[in-house]
């Protein structure tokens, strides 16, 4: 399913809108994030010359997530540091 283009909402700086997976509570896809809280998605692979590459598939904890209804579909808000590591 495809989540909905949301572009009328802003989130606090460190913020994200994660789309949870269906067959986990702590696995999701990165929707949005605030704008001062992008680049710490960005990760390199093979050092100096290495790919960059943006990871938005993400392994978080649920402690301090709020759930959040927009447009009939369910999403968490947490802060970035909630995300404990990115899924290539």
């Amino acid at each position: 399913m495809a989540s909905p283009i949301i572009d009328n909402l802003v989130l606090p700086d460190g913020r994200i809108l994660v789309l949870p997976d269906e067959e986990s509570e702590t696995t999701g896809n990165i929707i949005l994030r605030s704008p001062m809280g992008g680049g710490r998605f960005i990760v390199s692979s093979g050092g100096v010359g290495g790919v960059e590459a943006e990871y938005s598939h993400a392994l978080f904890t649920k402690e301090g997530c709020t759930e959040v209804t927009i447009n009939d579909v369910n999403y968490l808000v947490m802060h970035q540091d909630n995300v404990v590591g990115l899924i290539p």
